[in-house]
C-alpha cells in the first residue's frame, strides 16, 4: 500500500495544482463570454487552439515517454541531452516554417485575418516544446512541487494578463483614469481576441527563467547511437499522439466545416464551434483527474515495472482511478446546470449543457485507456498504441462526417464516446494477451451501471425553482460521496 500512497501523494500534488490552475484559467470563461458576446470570436479561438493541440504532439513527437523509458535504463544526462536536442531542432524548424508562411496558413485554416495570431502561436509552440523535456525530468526526479509551482505561476500570469488586457485597461481608458492617454496610445481595440494569444505568449516566455536551472543542464549534442533507439521507440508514440489529438480536437475543426450555417437558429457554424468549445471546457473536471494521473502515473509505472507484484499493483491503481473518474462523471453531470450558470455567464453558451454528461463519458473511457496503455509502453510494443489510436481516429472521422450534418454538435459528443470506447476495449483485449494485469472490472461494473442511472435520472429531474433544484442536487452529491467512502473504506483498510 506504500507505493499506492506514494502515487496518490504525487497525484495529489499534480492534481491540486492542476485543479487550482485550471479553475483560475476557467475563471476566464465568464470574462470571455462577456467581452466577446459574438460566439464567432470564441469560435476562432477554439479552432486555432485545436490546431495547436495537434501540433504540440508533432513538435515533441513522443520524446517525453521515450525519455522516461530510456532514462530509467541508461544514463540520465545522456538521455536528457539527446531528447532535448532533438526536440529543439524539430520545433525550431516547424516554427520557422509556420512564421514564414503564416499568411498562407491563415487562409488555409479559414481565418484569413489571423496571420499575426498564427505567428504568436508558432512562438508559443516553440517555447512549449523546448520546455517539454525539462518538465519531464522534473516528473522523473519526483520534483512534483517545483513542476506544479511553475505550471501554476504560468496560469496565474496568463489569467492576470488576460484580465488586464480585456477588462482593466479598457475600463481605465473608458473612465479616463490617470495615464489613460498613454494606455490609449498603445492599446488597440481592434486586436480583440488577439489579447488572449498575447497573454499566453508572455506567460509562456516567462516560464524560461522559472525553469532556467533545468534548461541550463541541457548539452545540445546529437549522439546517433543514443538517439536511434529512442526514435524507434518514440515514432509509434508520435503517431499515437497525433491520432489521439485528432480524436480530441478534430471535432471542433470538422464541426465548422460540416455544419450547415442555418442548422442552429441565429448561430453560424463558427458560432456553433464557439458554443461547443465553451461547453467542452466543462469536461475539464475529468481531464484534470486524467492529467494529474498521467503526470504522476507514467514515471510511477516505469519505476515499478520490475516489481514482481507490479501487475497486482497496477490493477489496484486502475480500481481507484475508475472510482474517482466515475464520481467526477456523476457529480458534474448532476450539477451541470449550476456549474454552467456559474461559468457560462452568457445564456447563449448554456444552450448545449446537455452535452456535458456525454462528453464526460467519453473522457471517462479515455482515462481508462490511458491507464490500460501502460502495457505496450512497458513491453516496448508502442506500435500497438499507434494502431489503437489510428482506429480511434477512423471512428472519429467517420462518426463526425456521418453525424454532424444531421444532429450538429451532439454528433461530436457521441462520436467521442464511440471513439474512446472502441480504443479502451481493443487495448484491454490485446493487453491481456501481451501483459496480463488482473483488473477486477466485475467489482467496478455495478458502480458504472449505478453511475449511469444517476446521470440519466438527474437529466430527467427538474424542480421548478433553480435554487431549490441546485440545493437538492448538492445534497444528493454529498450522499453519493458518503456512500462511496463507506463502500470502499473496508477495502482500503484491508490493503
Amino acid at each position: 500500500m506504500g507505493k499506492l500512497r506514494s502515487l496518490a501523494s504525487q497525484t495529489a500534488v499534480y492534481g491540486i495544482s492542476s485543479i487550482l490552475g485550471r479553475l483560475l484559467n476557467y475563471a476566464l470563461v465568464p470574462l470571455h463570454t462577456q467581452v466577446f458576446p459574438d460566439s464567432e470570436d470564441l469560435g476562432v479561438v477554439t479552432g486555432l487552439y485545436a490546431y495547436v493541440a495537434i501540433l504540440i504532439v508533432i513538435y515533441t513527437f513522443g520524446m517525453e515517454t521515450a525519455f522516461f523509458r530510456f532514462a530509467t535504463k541508461d544514463k540520465l544526462s545522456d538521455t536528457f541531452n539527446a531528447a532535448s536536442t532533438t526536440v529543439a531542432v524539430v520545433s525550431t524548424l516547424f516554427s520557422s516554417f509556420i512564421i514564414l508562411f503564416a499568411s498562407d496558413l491563415a487562409v488555409a485554416a479559414g481565418y484569413p485575418n489571423a496571420s499575426t495570431l498564427i505567428i504568436w502561436l508558432a512562438i508559443i509552440l516553440w517555447i512549449d516544446s523546448i520546455l517539454a523535456i525539462p518538465f519531464a525530468r522534473l516528473r522523473l526526479e519526483n520534483k512534483a512541487r517545483l513542476f506544479a509551482t511553475a505550471k501554476m505561476l504560468n496560469i496565474i500570469i496568463n489569467v492576470g494578463l488576460q484580465v488586464l488586457f480585456l477588462m482593466v485597461i479598457p475600463f481605465m481608458i473608458s473612465n479616463q483614469w490617470p495615464g489613460y492617454q498613454f494606455l490609449n496610445s498603445i492599446y488597440s481595440d481592434s486586436l480583440g481576441i488577439g489579447y488572449i494569444f498575447l497573454a499566453n505568449l508572455i506567460a509562456n516566455a516567462l516560464l524560461v527563467p522559472m525553469l532556467w536551472r533545468s534548461i541550463s543542464k541541457i548539452r545540445f549534442r546529437i549522439d546517433w547511437n543514443k538517439l536511434r533507439p529512442m526514435l524507434i521507440y518514440a515514432f509509434p508514440i508520435l503517431i499515437t499522439g497525433v491520432a489521439g489529438m485528432f480524436n480530441e480536437q478534430l471535432d471542433k475543426i470538422l464541426l465548422e466545416q460540416l455544419l450547415p450555417d442555418d442548422f442552429y437558429e441565429n448561430l453560424s457554424s463558427t458560432g456553433a464551434v464557439g458554443v461547443y468549445g465553451q461547453t467542452f471546457k466543462l469536461s475539464i473536471f475529468m481531464m484534470l483527474a486524467i492529467q494529474a494521473f498521467r503526470y504522476a502515473g507514467e514515471p510511477f509505472f516505469f519505476s515499478n515495472a520490475k516489481d514482481p507484484d507490479a501487475p497486482n499493483l497496477f490493477a489496484r491503481v486502475m480500481h481507484y482511478f475508475v472510482i474517482l473518474s466515475m464520481l467526477i462523471l456523476v457529480l458534474v453531470s448532476i450539477n451541470v446546470d449550476l456549474i454552467g450558470f456559474i461559468f457560462l455567464r452568457n445564456p447563449e453558451y448554456r444552450t448545449a449543457l446537455y452535452l456535458v454528461p456525454i462528453l464526460l463519458l467519453g473522457k471517462f473511457f479515455y482515462g481508462i485507456y490511458m491507464n490500460l496503455s501502460i502495457w505496450f509502453k512497458l513491453t516496448d510494443k508502442t506500435a500497438y498504441g499507434m494502431y489503437f489510436s489510428i482506429i480511434g481516429a477512423i471512428v472519429t472521422i467517420t462518426g463526425n462526417f456521418l453525424l454532424i450534418p444531421y444532429i450538429g454538435y451532439l454528433g461530436c459528443a457521441i462520436t467521442s464516446v464511440l471513439c474512446y470506447g472502441c480504443m479502451t476495449l481493443i487495448c484491454y483485449i490485446w493487453g491481456q494477451k501481451h501483459y496480463p494485469i488482473p483488473y477486477n472490472f466485475k467489482i467496478l461494473f455495478p458502480y458504472f451501471i449505478v453511475s449511469c442511472a444517476f446521470v440519466i435520472m438527474s437529466m430527467s429531474f427538474e424542480y421548478g425553482d433553480f435554487l431549490i433544484d441546485s440545493f437538492i442536487r448538492i445534497i444528493v452529491s454529498i450522499g453519493i460521496l458518503a456512500a462511496i467512502y463507506f463502500l470502499e473504506k473496508p477495502r482500503l483498510i484491508k490493503k
